[in-house]
């Protein structure tokens, strides 16, 4: 895939990651659930933190 599509697609998963760790953590009020989600939205913003370096 080209920069570009793959800067949609991680700029989409860290939106999308970031507010589903918001929505599970404030409405279970546990860590554990919002965990998986929080080391996604980490995820996302390293690879789109590499792959802006790179440009």
């Amino acid at each position: 895939m080209n920069e570009d599509r793959l800067r949609a697609v991680y700029v989409v998963g860290l939106m999308a990651s970031a507010y589903v760790f918001w929505y599970v953590f404030t409405s279970f009020d546990s860590i554990l659930y919002a965990v998986p989600f929080a080391l996604a939205t980490v995820f996302f913003v390293a690879r789109l933190r590499l792959l802006t370096a790179d440009s």
